[in-house]
């Protein structure tokens, strides 16, 4: 009798292999910009404010002069600090890169961009569905990514956030709310535009408790933060924020891209949030989605974007995976792939468009799923129009779905 075939379905191996050599490809540039332009890169500022604060003190992290004083050893292009290239992330981001302004700026920024690729693999440890294989190709695939290279390349903190929200999801699902807290207050006070819907989500869904560990652990780092900064470092950071949001190329990959700079793309923004808030409240039940909804959110609403922060979808692609998702909602998964690549050759609107049609893919299953239970309501009520074709229907795809979570 023949033993049955260990070998992976075709479809998977090729998946894998496309997905290895593009992450090849990527380390590859990676390892070229080390060499070629270590300074042309986001790290540098985090690393001179740093400096600033060890050397002068956490209050003059926003000053445009001592930045370009701490940068006196980098090419003269790369000492620049203006609307296109400044400080402006809360001081937590300075007090983490701190101990790295020991050693010469490339060498921390290698470093750094360790941390960021040692984080990815913890996000993706904890969150990727899956066993085998396929979790080992959606690593690489997620390597492979034009906006997760870009994180890396550029030593921006996106990956940083996708560690802290996925270990804070982690524990929320254990019923950890203090611990869940902290993580996510230390995502949000890292990079705010980035996961500000996260404690929302996690608000209108029910998990009071987990809001409130969240609100009390911001709240701490907050004052830490007022603390150090003085009101001379307060002002800084709120005229360096509005110096750089002036510039309209921190909006080219938001949706101004394509409403312009103004209200109309704020409306929308502000709109795709509050929908995003919505169906999560609809699929409050569901932590896995709620996490999703709050990270899709977020990215969607914000109006102050770069390439690297769709690394945050990637998160949200995993977390939704875990929930057997339809066929259909898979494949839309799929094409969200050469969506994130697009952005590669500049151009953000194929991704601008396939992230509302995600939200409308969780927000159908959210409608589907509240017609199945009312379904069963009426049923329960004695409704003879409470288990029609179209209910009965729903319920039988509710209950196969259900059977392909508890399954795997």
């Amino acid at each position: 009798m023949s033993r049955p075939s260990s070998r992976p379905p075709l479809w998977l191996a090729a998946a894998a292999m496309a997905s290895f050599w593009g992450a090849v490809f990527g380390i590859v540039r990676l390892l070229r910009t080390f060499v070629d332009d270590p300074y042309g890169n986001d790290f540098r500022a985090y690393y001179a404010a740093a400096k600033v604060g060890l050397e002068s003190g956490w209050s003059h992290i926003y000053d445009g002069d001592l930045l370009r004083a701490a940068s006196s050893a980098f090419p003269v292009q790369d000492q620049a600090y203006d609307s296109a290239h400044f400080f402006v992330h809360p001081p937590l981001l300075a007090w983490i890169v701190a101990p790295l302004t020991a050693l010469p700026e490339p060498a921390a920024f290698v470093l750094w961009t360790v941390i960021g690729a040692g984080a990815f693999v913890v996000a993706w440890a904890v969150a990727c569905p899956f066993t085998g294989l396929a979790k080992i190709t959606l690593l690489l695939l997620g390597l492979a990514l034009w906006s997760v290279e870009e994180s890396l390349r550029f030593g921006n903190p996106t990956l940083l956030l996708l560690a802290l929200v996925a270990l804070a999801w982690q524990q929320a699902k254990r019923d950890r709310a203090v611990l869940a807290g902290a993580l996510l207050a230390l995502a949000v006070m890292l990079k705010p535009q980035d996961v500000i819907l996260v404690p929302v989500v996690l608000l209108v869904s029910g998990r009071t408790r987990l809001f409130m560990a969240f609100l009390g652990w911001a709240a701490v780092l907050t004052i830490a933060f007022v603390i150090n900064l003085g009101s001379h470092g307060v002002n800084g950071y709120l005229a360096a924020t509005a110096l750089v949001q002036s510039d309209p190329v921190h909006q080219y990959d938001t949706l101004a891209y394509i409403f312009g700079v103004g209200p109309v793309a704020f409306a929308v923004e502000l709109s795709l949030g509050a929908l995003a808030v919505f169906v999560a409240y609809l699929r409050r039940h569901e932590i896995d989605t709620v996490f999703a909804l709050g990270l899709l959110g977020s990215v969607m609403s914000s109006p102050h974007l770069h390439q690297p922060d769709y690394a945050l979808d990637v998160l949200a692609a995993w977390l939704v995976l875990r929930t057997a998702p339809s066929t259909a909602h898979r494949l839309w998964l799929l094409a969200g792939i050469p969506a994130c690549q697009f952005t590669s050759i500049g151009l953000p609107l194929p991704q601008l468009l396939w992230q509302p049609g995600w939200l409308a893919f969780l927000g159908r299953e959210a409608v589907a799923r509240s017609q199945v239970a009312l379904a069963a309501d009426r049923k329960q009520a004695g409704d003879p129009d409470g288990d029609d074709s179209d209910h009965a229907e729903l319920r039988h795809d509710a209950e196969d779905k259900e059977v392909g979570i508890t399954g795997r």
